[in-house]
C-alpha cells in the first residue's frame, strides 16, 4: 500500500534531523541533466543486432548477447558507457536540492558523476565507493558517502552491464550487498528515479 505523502514527509524529516536519511538514485535523477537511460544507452547496440530497442524489455540480455556475439569482447560496450556519460553534464536542480540537505548516505546504480559533483559544489567531502576495495577504506574528513554499486564511468570495464555481471554480483560484490542490506534496515531511504527492476536490488 502506498504511503501517505504527509506521513512520508514527516518520517523523512525526522530521519534528516536524526542523521538517518539516505538516498537511492536511479537513472531518472540524472535524466534532466541530459544523461541517457538504459534504452538510450543500448540503442546503437540494438541497431547493430537488428533489434528494435522500443520492443525489447530485457535490456541486460541485449548487452549480454552483444558481448557473446563479439567473442566476449566488451570494448564497444565500455566505449558506449564512456561516450554516454563523459560529456560534461552538470547537476540539475534535484541534485542541488539533495546536496544541500543533511544526508550522509547516497546509493546509486548510475555511472555518471553528477551526485558527487553536486555534493562537492556544496562544499561536501565525498567518500566515493565504486568497488569492493573502496569499502574497506575511509576518507578522512568525509561528510558524505556515495556508493556506486554498478561502477563508474571512469572504469567502464568494471561496470555492471551484462547478464554475467548481474549473475556473479552476489559473489564478486557481496560486500556491496551486505552494506546496502544493513543500510536498508537502519536508515530511511528516499528512492528517486529508480524503477525497482534492477536484478541486484530485487535479490536484496
Amino acid at each position: 500500500m502506498p504511503i501517505n505523502k504527509n506521513v512520508f514527509i514527516k518520517n523523512y524529516l525526522s530521519a534528516l534531523n536524526n542523521g538517518d536519511a539516505a538516498i537511492f538514485a536511479g537513472a531518472g535523477l540524472s535524466a534532466p541533466s541530459g544523461c541517457v537511460n538504459w534504452k538510450q544507452l543500448l540503442r546503437e547496440i540494438a541497431e547493430e543486432l537488428e533489434l528494435d530497442i522500443e520492443k525489447e524489455s530485457d535490456l541486460v540480455a541485449i548487452a549480454q548477447y552483444y558481448y557473446n556475439k563479439n567473442g566476449c569482447n566488451r570494448t564497444k560496450l565500455n566505449d558506449t558507457i564512456k561516450d554516454a556519460f563523459q560529456t560534461g553534464k552538470q547537476p540539475n536542480v534535484n541534485h542541488n536540492i539533495l546536496a544541500k540537505l543533511p544526508i550522509f548516505t547516497y546509493w546509486t546504480t548510475n555511472y555518471d558523476k553528477l551526485i558527487e559533483k553536486a555534493l562537492e559544489n556544496n562544499g561536501k567531502i565525498c567518500d566515493i565507493k565504486t568497488c569492493c576495495a573502496n569499502l574497506t577504506t575511509t576518507l578522512k574528513g568525509r561528510n558524505v558517502v556515495v556508493y556506486k554499486m554498478h561502477g563508474d564511468v571512469d572504469h567502464p570495464e568494471d561496470a555492471v552491464l551484462i547478464r554475467d555481471d548481474y549473475e556473479s554480483y552476489n559473489q564478486e560484490k557481496a560486500p556491496f550487498i551486505n552494506t546496502l542490506s544493513g543500510d536498508l534496515m537502519t536508515k530511511t531511504f528516499l528512492f528517486i528515479g529508480f524503477s525497482f527492476t534492477d536484478p541486484n536490488f530485487y535479490y536484496i
